[in-house]
């Protein structure tokens, strides 16, 4: 999806969130009173999504355990020169797009099970303080300061809402689950520079409120997804060095999305 069309979605999905919310409370009587009686029900959703990373540098890239092998150590060596500092940083956060289903089990009056397996699109760029990726890396605009890390995750989240009091069409909730997530993008740029993990668990918490509307339930939620595993994977390989990537000593995923669910 190009930028231009995620921009149109992140427009419009926040108007429609408005609109439908509008709608709930223009009726003069309580919409679909016996929703949350049921013991299962499922649905689909749309949202939007910022990607970041929380990053962690080695203060001397030699102190990196992978580097006391002497034939990478050589090869480091022969790519730093005498350099032994480097720092990266998250630059220009982009937005994303998600979309996905869900199953609801109702586990009394006030809990519910949720399981919203999914796709989320998105891009991270690194920016390189102070030096640029060498010409050697193939695949690359070189010489460059940056490097983009595009992500396609398939989700696979689940939690368990805790629901307020319903005031007319309207509930909150908070939300509180785990996911695990799958990276299908091929990053065959950014592996040359740094190697990443294709997968990651997260601890999530949301925000929410339910909308019933006359025919379906509409909710807006903001969520967290708090990356728990460092993605860095330092190949031992002497011919897949990540030249710039022995600087992160750990590394991990952030996302935040604002989700709407129909059910």
């Amino acid at each position: 999806m190009n930028t231009a069309k995620i921009k149109y979605l992140l427009f419009l999905l926040p108007l429609i969130a408005v609109t439908f919310q509008g709608f709930s409370q223009r009726k003069g009587f309580d919409n679909l009173t016996h929703f949350d009686d049921r013991k299962l029900h499922f649905g689909f959703y749309l949202g939007m999504n910022t990607m970041d990373y929380r990053l962690t540098n080695y203060k001397n890239i030699y102190d990196n355990p992978v580097l006391k092998d002497p034939v990478l150590n050589a090869q480091a060596q022969a790519v730093y020169g005498t350099k032994n500092s480097f720092a990266a940083e998250i630059y220009q956060i982009m937005p994303g797009f998600t979309v996905g289903g869900v199953v609801n089990a109702r586990l009394g009056r006030d809990f519910d099970l949720r399981f919203t397996p999914g796709m989320s699109l998105g891009n991270r760029r690194f920016k390189y303080l102070g030096i640029e990726i060498p010409k050697t890396i193939d695949n690359l605009p070189t010489p460059v300061n940056y490097l983009y890390t595009p992500s396609a995750y398939v989700d696979l989240p689940v939690g368990i809402r805790y629901k307020g009091f319903r005031h007319r069409n309207l509930r909150p909730y908070i939300y509180a689950g785990a996911a695990y997530r799958q990276d299908l993008e091929n990053k065959s740029k950014s592996e040359n520079v740094v190697h990443l993990k294709k997968s990651g668990q997260y601890a999530e918490l949301a925000l929410g409120l339910d909308s019933y509307l006359e025919y379906f339930r509409f909710t807006a939620e903001f969520r967290f997804s708090y990356g728990l595993n460092n993605l860095i994977r330092h190949d031992i390989g002497v011919e897949h060095i990540p030249y710039f990537g022995y600087m992160f000593k750990e590394l991990n995923s952030n996302l935040f999305t604002l989700i709407f669910y129909f059910e």
